[in-house]
């Protein structure tokens, strides 16, 4: 399944960049991630107040860490990894976690071809203490990884 990177211009290591600017995908399943944030993907409805106020603690760099272990958790589950996230949109209520989240991106994609992404900054998500969502598209091999 090729999975072509498109770089404009040469990716230089001094970039550091946790993005690319595109992808091209050829033959493969696409798997379309929901919003995952710090609250684990499927939880009980309505929140248990105490359940709540644990998922929502931490600052941007824990929640931004644990929002990717559920991402990791579904890309498992697909038969994918991170290698395969081709495409981000990552909503942030305060654009003063950019650089921990590029610094947290940069150890978790590929360094080389990053997924391309969006980052958006909004005034409020589902929860009042959500620092950040990010949802995604990824392109897994037939057959899996």
């Amino acid at each position: 399944m090729p999975i072509t990177p498109v770089h404009h211009v040469p990716m230089k290591p001094e970039y550091k960049s946790p993005f690319s600017a595109g992808f091209l995908v050829d033959d493969c399943r696409l798997l379309f991630l929901s919003g995952c944030c710090t609250i684990p993907i499927y939880h009980k409805h309505p929140h248990d107040p105490v359940e709540e106020t644990e998922w929502l603690k931490g600052d941007f760099a824990e929640q931004t860490e644990r929002t990717f272990a559920h991402m990791k958790q579904i890309l498992e589950a697909a038969g994918g990894g991170f290698e395969h996230v081709v495409f981000l949109t990552i909503y942030l209520t305060d654009m003063a976690g950019q650089d921990a989240l590029n610094e947290i991106s940069y150890r978790t994609f590929s360094r080389e071809n990053p997924p391309a992404r969006t980052l958006l900054k909004v005034a409020e998500l589902a929860h009042p203490n959500m620092l950040i969502e990010v949802d995604g598209v990824a392109a897994i091999p037939k057959g899996g990884a």
